[in-house]
């Protein structure tokens, strides 16, 4: 091979590296360990307990904590109630669940209102915004062969109308592993 023809390839493979490097995102890094959710850093009142723990079965799992806050969510000039409690489990997979009541004792139901969490993507997160309140979830499924495999997600909404969350609105977007990454875009 002449020596034109081995500086024409060089020239071609250094191109195309330019090309992929300047045309690729810059990695950007997530905080995962102090992602902000949306809820005070501190909670108002907090619970810790004894997680259960059978050595027979080598499985640890229970309700870790509970924390509550006390916000003004629908605006009334008077504080509401929002519970956040952490479901630990031996695996990676333990959850947060979630649960709002409003200061006349009317509990905001949502389905499935917990994360969903694994070792390496989360695939179900919530978002609290305050002034005016709207609550977001972003999801996605499972993937077929893993939880790694990245899946299309979505983007909910939500809003109180008449003392009930209602759905606003719906985004899907495109394929991601980690959902949280939707949360700082």
């Amino acid at each position: 091979m002449g020596a034109d023809v081995m500086r024409n390839r060089w020239i071609k493979f250094f191109v195309l590296i330019l090309c992929c490097t300047s045309c690729a995102k810059d990695p950007v890094y997530i905080d995962y360990d102090n992602m902000d959710y949306g809820l005070p850093k501190i909670p108002d009142k907090e619970e810790n307990f004894d997680i259960t723990e059978d050595e027979d079965a080598g499985t640890v799992y229970g309700v870790s904590n509970i924390d509550t806050f006390y916000i003004d969510i629908n605006d009334d000039g008077i504080k509401d109630k929002i519970m956040r409690g952490y479901f630990a489990t031996m695996t990676a997979h333990g959850y947060s669940f979630y649960k709002m009541e409003l200061s006349n004792g009317k509990e905001l139901d949502l389905s499935d209102f917990r994360t969903v969490e694994g070792a390496d993507c989360f695939l179900q997160v919530y978002k609290f915004q305050f002034n005016p309140f709207v609550l977001t979830k972003v999801s996605r499924p499972l993937g077929e062969e893993s939880w790694v495999q990245p899946t299309k997600a979505k983007i909910e909404k939500y809003k109180i109308v008449n003392d009930k969350l209602e759905k606003v609105s719906e985004k899907s977007v495109g394929k991601i592993c980690d959902v949280r990454e939707l949360l700082v875009q």
